[in-house]
């Protein structure tokens, strides 16, 4: 299908049926048929279609087979920034995590969160501003349209948020499949003068900050995954973390205004994602345990409501803080005398590059972690 499933202006006579079949959230997707989804999807955008912001405009009515994103003029050649990512069903979100009542639109509204968090987190680590996202969508006949109501609410919700005001959903494709998957893919522009923030450029003697706490995706992770209620709030703040997360879109600009030297989202852990930087910019990188255990403190209630004994608790708060991944933070190295910006905590430094002969790690953290943080295609 082409990119008319999700117009982002007023759609033209025509483009949707006015026989659309009635939409009642209770019936599924193959009992109402392709009309009735996109009538559900083009009701929950509301202002979203829209087709201008102050950085692009879409100047194709839908019902082509791609959109013309026309970016506005701001006296330098136009950069533009792409990105994709994909969720898919019992890899990255499992229905269990949600009650059977829950399965349709807060379900939904939550996989839409997510999968805008993981594609706008990117475009933030390279300090751009999105601009708009095509949506691709696999659904089971069997997926209620509520379900597609809350994605769309999702979607919605995300890019109003500081940092995506800018974003429009230009468009994407409807399908059918054995299970939900979703891949989005995020357009993202530079302004005259700014250069992108990229993983090489970290210099011996720069320290090393994130823009924000880790580890509450992990914790999160783990509770939905024993099957606990999380019925507190500081529970339920580390579940939403994992399965409703609302990254910082403003800490990419941020970061590059304060001096950073190399930057990346923060979304595979730590220690995976440091030992990148360290790749990219020929050095090394030294973890403060002390700073990462100062953060895992705040992890404890997630240890006690599991069971954990306080030893087991201990190592497995610095564990999510230092592997448990999905934080959609922002991992950037500053000089060593540079004011950090606010909200950003130094997480280590730093160093001059090792040789092989001397067996030297790419990430130094003295304390033992069993876990390099979350790999894609690893077996589990």
């Amino acid at each position: 299908m082409p990119t008319d499933p999700v117009p982002t202006h007023p759609t033209p006579t025509g483009s949707v049926p006015t026989d659309t079949a009635p939409t009642d959230p209770a019936m599924s997707v193959g009992e109402s048929g392709e009309d009735a989804v996109l009538s559900v999807i083009l009701e929950e955008l509301g202002d979203l279609r829209s087709a201008a912001t102050d950085l692009a405009a879409l100047t194709l009515a839908p019902g082509d087979d791609a959109a013309v994103l026309e970016l506005t003029d701001d006296g330098a050649p136009a950069r533009i920034v792409l990105t994709t990512d994909t969720l898919s069903q019992d890899q990255d979100f499992r229905p269990s995590w949600w009650a059977q009542q829950d399965q349709g639109a807060a379900m939904g509204r939550a996989v839409g969160l997510k999968a805008a968090a993981q594609n706008l987190s990117d475009l933030n680590a390279m300090a751009a501003t999105p601009v708009a996202l095509l949506v691709s969508l696999t659904l089971p006949e069997s997926t209620a349209l509520d379900w597609v109501r809350g994605f769309y609410r999702g979607l919605a919700e995300a890019v109003r948020r500081e940092g995506a005001e800018h974003c429009r959903i230009a468009g994407g494709d409807l399908g059918s499949g054995p299970g939900v998957s979703v891949t989005l893919t995020a357009v993202g522009r530079l302004p005259a003068g700014r250069a992108p923030l990229v993983r090489t450029g970290a210099r011996p003697g720069d320290q090393l900050a994130v823009s924000g706490p880790l580890g509450a995706a992990g914790a999160g992770l783990a509770l939905l995954e024993a099957g606990h209620p999380c019925d507190s709030a500081e529970l339920a703040r580390l579940r939403d973390a994992q399965i409703a997360p609302a990254p910082q879109l403003t800490t990419g600009a941020q970061a590059l205004a304060a001096g950073a030297t190399a930057g990346m989202d923060l979304s595979d852990g730590l220690l995976r994602d440091a030992g990148r930087i360290a790749r990219a910019s020929a050095v090394r990188v030294r973890l403060d345990e002390d700073a990462l255990n100062h953060q895992a403190a705040a992890l404890l209630p997630a240890a006690a409501a599991l069971g954990l004994t306080p030893a087991e608790a201990r190592a497995q708060t610095l564990r999510w803080v230092a592997a448990g991944g999905e934080d959609y933070e922002l991992l950037a190295s500053f000089p060593a005398e540079a004011a950090l910006p606010e909200g950003f905590l130094k997480v280590g430094e730093i160093l001059e590059p090792g040789s092989d002969a001397d067996g030297a790690r790419e990430v130094v953290l003295t304390g033992a972690i069993d876990d390099q943080g979350w790999d894609s295609l690893r077996r589990r």
